[in-house]
């Protein structure tokens, strides 16, 4: 059995990673002087309070290479086969972290996945894993490599303000979007990294134009559909009324309050879905 290890920033919580058998590396989040762990010591519901009222803005830490080593060791001495599905490499300095770790370890047991994606993108794929993972690496790695070809995840963000506190957007674009009320599209493109694919006047428009970018009769009904947000669900209400009406019920009791890491980035009132295309004949 492969044991199958990824990061906070998948979505999972702790209980959920129990059921499943998978182990989940927290990254961090700082408020001023308090590191606290993504799902460990701040839930989602927790941080996005924290954020409204705390007059810090909060910013991220990645996952060091001591921490990766302490695993990679761990399952060296058990003789398992471990693979890691951690953030996109794009995104993070994760991924290296852990490169440099297996290096550093020096057990060819170890295989180090560039997902190329974050949040329920992420958990997809650890879903998958984890279902193949009495299989040998190799064929779970190509199984992956075929997910994440066709997934595909749109998000609207509600401000502006937030990428660029975190340092990814100008500060005039910032404020322009905020006095216009543009609200950006945005998508993980096939090498891990974000892209602006439409930008929308008010949050009704955006929806509507988010909309455009999802085909409900090309999703592939194997793979889990999940719709997200941030602090509140009235506007994922709004986006599964446009997509999938006839389930709403179903997908806005599953929807998903996107986690505190990538939560600093996107603030609140953020709305997207996440889905599988149906592989072709």
């Amino acid at each position: 059995m492969v044991r199958i290890v990824t990061d906070s920033s998948s979505n999972i919580t702790p209980e959920e990673a129990e059921e499943l058998g998978v182990t989940v590396i927290p990254l961090t989040v700082i408020f001023g002087s308090d590191e606290l762990r993504d799902g460990v010591d701040i839930t989602a519901e927790a941080f996005y309070d924290r954020l409204a009222r705390d007059k810090n803005h909060p910013h991220t830490s990645q996952i060091n290479t001591a921490q990766f080593e302490e695993i990679f060791r761990d399952a060296q001495a058990k003789g398992e086969k471990l693979i890691l599905l951690p953030i996109s490499a794009a995104l993070s300095g994760t991924h290296a972290a852990a490169v440099k770790a297996k290096e550093n370890v020096g057990y060819d047991g170890i295989y180090v996945y560039d997902t190329r994606t974050t949040t329920v993108m992420l958990k997809m794929l650890v879903l998958e894993a984890r279902r193949l993972a009495d299989r040998e690496p190799e064929e779970i790695i190509a199984a992956l490599d075929d997910l994440r070809s066709r997934t595909e995840l749109y998000a609207m963000v509600d401000t502006l303000e937030y990428l660029w506190k975190g340092g990814r957007m100008a500060r005039g674009t910032a404020m322009l979007g905020g006095l216009f009320r543009v609200k950006p599209i945005i998508t993980i493109k096939s090498d891990g990294s974000l892209d602006v694919v439409a930008k929308a006047i008010g949050t009704r428009s955006a929806i509507k134009n988010l909309r455009k970018f999802v085909n409900p009769e090309t999703i592939d009904p194997d793979v889990p559909v999940y719709y997200i947000y941030t602090v509140n669900k009235d506007n994922c209400e709004r986006l599964i009324n446009e997509v999938h009406p006839d389930r709403h019920d179903e997908y806005l009791s599953d929807a998903t309050n996107i986690c505190p890491v990538i939560g600093v980035h996107i603030g609140p009132g953020a709305v997207g879905i996440c889905f599988a295309r149906k592989k072709e004949a």
